[in-house]
This record gives C-alpha cells, sequence and structure tokens, in this order.
C-alpha cells in the first residue's frame, strides 16, 4: 500500500455537561446521574441518543483532496478550510523552483508521499507566475495536502465511525482512530475495532 498522510488535531469541545442536563430534563431525574444513562443510550438510535447533538467536537484536520471528497459525504457538520490560490501558489512561488532540495522540501510539505512528481510541481509554479488560478488547478494532483478546520456533533461522529471504519480507504481508519484517542468522552461513541454488523457498513 502506498504511504498516505492524515492528521487531526482536536482544538475543542463542549456540550457533554448541557447535554445530561437535557437528558435529565427528559428522564426526570438529576442531571448528576445521567452519565451512566448517556453510555446505555448512546448506541440506540431512532431518537433515544439525540442528546449526542449536543456535544460537539473543532478538529484541524490535514489530508489529501480525494480525503476531503469523501468527507463531504457528511454535510451535517460544518468546515473552513485553506485556499489554494493563497496558501499554495503564494507559497510556492517564494521558492527556487531549480533548488532540488527546496522542491524536495515543498513537496514533502504539502503534498502527500508519492503523490507529486518535481516536474508537475514545475508546471504548477509556472502557471502560478501567470496568476493562471484555473492551470493551477486543473494540474494540482489528488495528493494535495490541504487542512481544514470540522466541527460536527457526536452525532455526526457516530455516523462517520459506523460508516467508514470498514471502509477501503485506508484515511478513515486513521481518522477515527486519531479522534477517539483526543475526545473527552470516546465512552458515547463505537469503537473502531468492534465487530461491524452489515448495516453499519457503506459502499466503497
Amino acid at each position: 500500500m502506498d504511504s498516505i498522510y492524515l492528521n487531526v488535531k482536536k482544538v475543542q469541545e463542549a456540550g457533554y455537561k448541557p447535554a445530561l442536563i437535557g437528558l435529565a430534563h427528559n428522564k426526570k431525574q438529576c442531571p448528576d446521574k445521567m452519565s451512566v444513562v448517556a453510555e446505555k443510550l448512546a448506541d440506540k438510535d431512532g431518537g433515544h441518543n439525540k442528546f449526542l447533538e449536543s456535544i460537539v467536537v473543532w478538529l484541524d484536520v490535514c489530508g489529501p483532496r480525494y480525503f476531503w471528497q469523501e468527507a463531504d459525504t457528511f454535510r451535517i457538520s460544518t468546515k473552513q478550510s485553506e485556499s489554494t490560490m493563497h496558501t499554495l501558489t503564494q507559497e510556492l512561488l517564494n521558492i527556487d523552483i531549480h533548488d532540488e532540495k527546496a522542491v524536495q522540501k515543498f513537496l514533502k510539505d504539502n503534498f502527500e508521499p508519492e503523490s507529486c512528481s518535481p516536474e508537475t510541481l514545475r508546471w504548477i509554479y509556472e502557471a502560478a507566475k501567470t496568476n493562471d488560478l484555473i492551470a493551477v488547478k486543473k494540474r494540482l494532483p489528488e495528493g494535495f495536502l490541504q487542512t481544514r478546520m470540522w466541527c460536527m456533533s457526536y452525532k455526526t461522529l457516530r455516523n462517520i465511525i459506523l460508516q467508514r471504519r470498514t471502509h477501503r480507504l485506508p484515511h478513515w481508519k486513521e481518522f477515527i482512530r486519531q479522534t477517539l484517542e483526543q475526545l473527552d468522552h470516546p465512552e458515547l461513541l463505537p469503537e473502531l475495532s468492534a465487530r461491524v454488523d452489515k448495516k453499519d457498513n457503506c459502499p466503497a
């Protein structure tokens, strides 16, 4: 398998306490007792785990363009991303395109391993010099790394895990693994290594 790149960093997480208060209203019980109830209801869809919608996490994710194309399937979330024109072209024009070390460093910092050749980068450079945005985008490999701030609820994250934990694109397992390691309440979400029923599978 070719080398892949994906990096997830949790920026912030909020809403656990309000979610438990809301759950307490529903059960007419004390919020202090709701953490146990929340764990029991977390994997019960059909409205029983709607409190997960109140827990929100902000993730700073750097991955290749072809990963982001699939990530856009999950619409109950928001994303703010780097601009191709402002980040790629301006930084590229600041290097000496004839300096092999500078070219290799730029490739390492901006593209997934083995996804862009020095020759392709020089084509992009020539387009950037003339401020030809269309030509830049036409030549940009799918392995171009883009960072996005991805904001979603635990409910959306639950859907991602259930649908993508057996996906043939390895970036999804890596995304789930890194995310679960950083969350405050992973006990409310499915495990990456759990047995997957047929209903959980998502077509590749």
